[in-house]
Formats: C-alpha cells, structure tokens, sequence
C-alpha cells in the first residue's frame, strides 16, 4: 500500500523550506525569508546593518540637494536685544554660501524689506555687521563737521576750497561705503535676489572708499609738484576703480570659487593706490614725503586692512571653533572693525598731510 504525503499548506509549506540562514532573526544581515508570508521589515535609513546595528553606529546625514533648506538652530526674538526660546530656523543654501563655517543665528528668508530692518531691534549672527558700519558711517559724517569746526581753526584761519574738497571726498565715501554694508547685512535674508543686489552694491562701497582715500593722499603728496601730477594719478585710479566696479556686475563675481579673482581685482587696486606713496618717496625722501603724506599712518592703515582681510579669507576664528562664535568674534566681524579702526587711522595721515601743507606752503613755489 502506497502512502502519499499530505501536501503542506503555503504556510507550513514556507515554515518546512525555511532556511535558517535567512531567518529574520538569525541572519546577521536582517534579510527576511523570501517564502515567508509576513512582510519584511523596512530598514530604517539611519542604521547600517539592519537589526544587527539597529542599536549601533548611525550613518552621517548626508549633505542636502541644491535648492533645499538647512534647518540651523537660532532663537526667537520676545523683546528688543532679548531672546527667550530656541527654535529652529529653516535657511535656504545660499543664505550659507558665503560662510558655512556660520551655523547658527541665521534669520529665515523673509521676502520683505520690514521684517529685514525690523532686525536691526534683535540679535542675529549680521547684528555686528550691521551696527558696526552703521556707527561708522554716522562717525564719518560727524568727524570732518568736527575737524573743519573744531580742530582746524585754532591752528588756521580756514582751509582752502582744495582742501575741502579733497578731504570731503574721503569722508563721503567712507561714509557711503560703511551705509552700503550695512544695508547689504540687513537685506541678505530678503531673498537671493536681493542678496546678490546687496552685494553688489556693497562691492561698489568698497571701490569708491579706496579710489576716495587716494585723493587726498595724491593732493597733498605732490602739493608743491604741477597739478599734471596729480591729475595724472587720478585719472589712472579713477580708470582702474571704474573697471572694477564694472567687474563687479559680472554674474559670477561673487561665487565661492571666485574668491581669489575678488581678491586680485579688489587687490590690484590697493596696489596701485600705493604707487604715489613709493612715487614720492622715491624723488622727495622719506623723511619729508613721511610728513606730507602721513605715510607711518598710510602703513599702519594697510596693516590693518590686511590683517581684516585675511581673517575674512582664511575664516577664522569660526573655522577651528565650531558655533562659539556665529554671534560675536565671527572673521566678517572681525573685518569690519578692522575696516573702520583703518579708516580712522587714515584720517590721521589726512589730518598730518594738511597740517604739514599749510606749515610749510610758503617753502613751495606753485
């Protein structure tokens, strides 16, 4: 007599093929039986191995697509200069592009102008920048009223239209330039757009404060020289300043990888500002050209300049102290006031070159 197996079911039938190996239980791997009727677990994106690491090594968050928000940590304003809570900011890419060694503090984009100067009541990681141009450029404005008022006529009758003029065109375009970062700062979160329009402007700023320094300073270097001179030299800078404004309005002249092309353009005039320095030293000396340029307070000047700039370039310190300082310390800030502790170190040279010019203006003959 012949006895025939009575045939399994599927489920017993998947129970009597199972093979340990796969065993959602006893696999290392977690892979599920492939006869089994149950659905298999659905790994969770944030372990390696399945079930094995379920409770071990995580994976890094990988980077965001273009175009993505970043969620930063930052707080929320109660009151004017106060935060009372923590949440967290949703910031678009490029609000990062600049600095991303910047993680915290950030506004959201807003896509309106008040709520970017409503910022100007709360802190921020651009609260420096922004106070730090705005006092500046109110210095700047109120300094010459006081040199002209104050500081000159006790030692001079009055200063000649030249001098105003030349020493005016300084103060201005300081004043300018430190209004024009500041407005970039405030509107950055407004949107791309305008964040690209603000740095533009803010380039401009930079441009016309270097070309305006140069003018006093050719002025009274060559003060007992031919007004060829001086003409000369600031129609060359004046060229040189117009083609870098110009370079500014390119498209891609603020991208990131375009850092070293800013710096050579924006370099290359600095360069050439010092030209009449050497010029004149070369054919008066340095004793007397020292005096009728300021030049010790030119070179402090630059060092300043310098030492900002390459804080900016290299970031520091944010770049080897992670979010300790986003608010307060962070390489832009540090530039800034390095750029407005210059531009009052400048006016020195400026005051010194006007004092030696009107000292000695009977030993010139003009």
């Amino acid at each position: 007599m012949v006895h025939r197996r009575k045939s399994l079911s599927p489920r017993k039938e998947g129970a009597f093929l199972r093979n340990p190996l796969h065993d959602e239980k006893s696999s290392l791997l977690g892979i599920p039986n492939p006869f089994s009727n149950r659905d298999p677990p659905i790994l969770k994106p944030w372990t390696e191995l399945g079930e094995f690491c379920r409770n071990r090594a995580t994976l890094p968050t990988p980077s965001p697509p273009p175009n993505y928000a970043v969620k930063i940590s930052s707080r929320k304003r109660h009151r004017l200069m106060l935060w009372r809570r923590s949440y967290d900011v949703l910031i678009e890419i490029w609000q990062q592009e600049d600095n991303h060694f910047i993680e915290t503090g950030y506004r959201a984009a807003s896509n309106s102008l008040r709520e970017c100067f409503a910022s100007w009541g709360y802190l921020h990681n651009e609260t420096i920048n922004i106070w730090s141009h705005l006092i500046g450029a109110a210095l700047f404005v109120a300094l010459p009223v006081y040199l002209y008022k104050a500081e000159i006529p006790p030692r001079y009758a009055v200063a000649t239209k030249e001098d105003i003029v030349v020493c005016g065109i300084y103060f201005l375009g300081v004043a300018i330039c430190f209004c024009l970062s500041a407005l970039y700062h405030t509107v950055m979160n407004h949107s791309q757009q305008m964040d690209t329009f603000g740095a533009q402007l803010d380039f401009q700023g930079v441009i016309l404060l270097m070309w305006g320094a140069t003018i006093p300073l050719v002025y009274y270097g060559f003060y007992c020289d031919t007004a060829i001179h001086r003409y000369s030299y600031w129609a060359l800078l004046s060229l040189l300043a117009v083609a870098c404004s110009g370079s500014t309005f390119q498209p891609h002249f603020r991208d990131p990888f375009l850092r070293p092309v800013r710096a050579a353009t924006f370099g290359s005039l600095a360069v050439v500002t010092m030209v009449p320095v050497v010029h004149g030293a070369t054919v008066y000396g340095w004793q007397v050209q020292n005096q009728r340029m300021g030049i010790t307070w030119v070179l402090i000047t630059l060092m300043l300049n310098v030492l900002g700039a390459t804080a900016y370039a290299i970031k520091f310190p944010e770049r080897w102290f992670n979010k300790t300082f986003d608010l307060f310390g962070a390489s832009h800030q540090l530039f800034h006031m390095m750029v407005v502790l210059a531009a009052l170190v400048y006016s020195k040279a400026i005051l010194q070159a006007f004092d030696f010019a009107h000292a000695y203006d009977h030993t010139c003959n003009r």
